[in-house]
């Protein structure tokens, strides 16, 4: 093989993305149609950085030859944008909706709709722990990554990161510290894994699998920004469908998707916390 090349000097054509993701359909039934190409160009790039590949007819060589590869290779494709308490002021927001919004419900239904490796699913069992919400709650949290998946339900988080989310909580709760959730063992922190309890894990692509209905609260951050503009229209009227009257969706802020908003079907509840309303 050929000197490993750096991220830089590495390009992809528009030809050579299409040879690969109608390869990745063809051979894993893997829909990469809705992808903004180029978000899903630096993620290819830095895919064969990662496994040591100097060209996409390299890789496109090893996802149909080795059929296992595409576990590694999605797990890399799927990398989320989170933190625990990233964006506090969603998160005290969120704390005054269970005690008010939510309060008349006798349970609560909540998706993590691409909840990378679960940072925001803690986060959320900690705000319903000390918002003290006691009704029934069930929750799902779904990614397309399996590896993320697995650190979600570990808990497990290296320590070093332990530092900007505890500025993150005291930013959410000054009053007490993130340390009485997790403790720390050769340099991992170990959450207490009583706090997604209420969580079942599952495999999901927001493109092609079908959405479970009737849920209360969708958060689904950071994750649009990697789709086209027909993919995002078409995941807001399959959220709007998934959610109770009068439900919440939660998006990112990184995601660009403001204009596109059906003001029919959701309304604006708090916009500095990205948070809108079923209609």
């Amino acid at each position: 093989m050929e000197p490993e090349q750096s991220l830089e000097s590495i390009s992809i054509s528009d030809e050579e993305l299409k040879s690969l993701t109608d390869a990745i359909h063809q051979r894993h039934g893997i829909d990469f149609s809705c992808y903004e190409p180029k978000s899903l160009k630096r993620r290819v790039i830095r895919s064969l950085h990662i496994f040591k590949l100097n060209a996409v007819h390299e890789l496109w060589i090893k996802i149909l030859k080795d059929r296992s590869f595409i576990y590694p290779f999605m797990d890399e494709i799927s990398v989320g944008l989170t933190a625990m308490f990233r964006d506090p002021v969603l998160w005290k927001k969120m704390r005054q909706l269970l005690n008010d919004h939510f309060s008349a419900k006798s349970s609560l239904s909540i998706w993590h709709a691409g909840c990378s490796s679960g940072e925001e699913v803690y986060t959320m069992g900690i705000v319903l722990r000390e918002s003290n919400f006691n009704k029934p709650i069930s929750a799902r949290a779904t990614d397309i990554s399996n590896q993320a998946m697995t650190i979600a339900r570990s808990g497990e988080y290296h320590a070093l990161k332990m530092i900007e989310y505890e500025k993150n909580y005291q930013a959410f709760n000054p009053l007490s510290t993130l340390k009485k959730y997790y403790t720390v063992n050769n340099d991992i922190a170990v959450f207490d894994t009583s706090l997604i309890q209420h969580v079942n894990f599952e495999y999901h692509n927001l493109i092609t699998d079908p959405f479970a209905k009737k849920h209360d609260i969708i958060l689904c951050r950071n994750v649009m920004i990697y789709f086209d503009n027909n993919a995002k229209l078409k995941l807001f009227d399959k959220f709007h469908e998934a959610l109770n009257p009068g439900g919440l969706f939660i998006i990112g802020f990184y995601d660009a998707v403001l204009p596109l908003v059906d003001a029919s079907k959701f309304k604006v509840l708090d916009m500095d916390a990205k948070i809108f309303q079923k209609i």
